[in-house]
């Protein structure tokens, strides 16, 4: 089985042997395996690994785009969000935390203590307000929205509070992301 980490991926922007703009999606299958959720977006069209997402286009099957926008733990299964194995390969998550949320500061450390160089942006993209830009093009976005969860005894069911984070430093991991077009 071979293993495919987390922090190469962010130090690189390869996914292994997986290149944006040189791969297709028979790379992906031949490296990740057949067994794959799917979904057809017209122009393009995504396999995922659990919630790890590979985009390519539909003509060329040439991939432009790995993500996994699913890290910030506000779901009862966190685990299937971050963790992924199966015949051919496990992914080695590095500093992600099953039911454990990152904040911006503790990835900013993280990326410090390995000297991965980036650079700060705000923008309003699909909920996230702030991430960060690697060198490589990788992108890790944060939410500024803390969800807890509250087990209701009377409902025998899990109920969900969210809270505004005011804090930058306190923002939540959300998403890793390579998008090349």
């Amino acid at each position: 089985m071979k293993v495919i980490e987390l922090k190469n991926f962010i130090k690189t922007g390869k996914f292994d042997a997986i290149q944006i703009g040189k791969s297709t999606k028979q790379n992906v299958i031949d490296l990740m395996g057949k067994d794959f959720d799917f979904a057809d977006c017209g122009e393009s069209q995504i396999i995922k690994y659990g919630w790890y997402e590979f985009f390519y286009w539909t003509k060329s099957e040439i991939v432009y785009a790995i993500q996994n926008d699913h890290l910030k733990f506000d779901c009862p299964n966190h685990d299937e969000m971050i963790e992924y194995q199966n015949e051919n390969i496990k992914i080695d998550n590095w500093f992600l935390t099953v039911n454990k949320n990152i904040t911006f500061s503790e990835i900013i450390r993280i990326l410090k203590s390995e000297n991965i160089h980036y650079k700060f942006e705000k923008h309003n993209f699909d909920g996230a307000l702030e991430y960060l830009r690697l060198k490589n093009g990788i992108t890790i976005d944060f939410d500024n929205e803390l969800t807890t969860w509250l087990y209701n005894k009377h409902e025998d069911e899990w109920d969900m509070k969210n809270e505004l984070i005011k804090n930058q430093q306190d923002y939540i991991l959300n998403g890793i992301r390579l998008f090349k077009y």
